[in-house]
């Protein structure tokens, strides 16, 4: 895939088929259970992500992100969640996937549970546009227009998602699990997942 005639397709789906109702989701009810108090419910937000994370690479490097980002937190913020959640995920007892830990982070920095959804969406988003260019599937510029277009979805995914509970965290984009799938037999890897 190259260009942003390929790419932008893709990413509008990923955005509301499987970013959405997955990670952005399980980002809103993180930062939900973070800002009432509870780590409790996140761990279960964190266990049901693991779960729908079908390629091993991408729960892989879920887990890595988000280990990274609950350090970066606990260093930036001081915030007794993000180190009582850090120590979980030490321990085993809780995956730690990189939507969680970034709604717990942004719960620390004070953002309220859409601003966490929306952020989530943003960072994938900015993710896989920046992988293309590294990539070179997609000039710089193109990227920019890329993400600029992709605001609408951003919005929609995040607000189609608000009343939804752990039991909805999913999403369903056959293409993308495929294409994960496949990345795990290539003859090169660029990249983890």
């Amino acid at each position: 895939m190259r260009g942003p005639a390929a790419l932008g397709p893709l990413l509008q789906s990923y955005i509301l088929h499987a970013s959405g109702p997955g990670d952005a989701l399980a980002a809103r009810l993180a930062c939900r259970a973070a800002l009432a108090g509870d780590l409790a419910p996140a761990a279960e937000v964190d266990a049901r992500l693991e779960a729908t994370k079908l390629a091993a690479e991408t729960r892989a490097a879920s887990r890595r992100c988000g280990r990274r980002v609950l350090m970066l937190g606990e260093q930036l913020y001081g915030d007794e969640r993000l180190r009582a959640y850090t120590r979980a995920v030490a321990a085993g007892d809780a995956p730690g996937h990189q939507a969680v830990a970034l709604a717990l982070l942004g719960a620390a920095a004070g953002l309220d549970e859409e601003s966490a959804a929306l952020l989530e969406l943003h960072t994938f988003a900015v993710s896989l546009v920046g992988a293309a260019v590294r990539l070179g599937a997609l000039e710089h510029t193109d990227a920019q227009a890329l993400l600029l277009r992709a605001h609408p979805a951003i919005a929609e995914a995040a607000a189609a998602h608000a009343g939804q509970e752990i039991e909805d965290i999913g999403g369903f984009a056959p293409q993308i699990d495929v294409m994960q799938f496949r990345h795990r037999h290539a003859d090169a890897h660029m990249f983890v997942s």
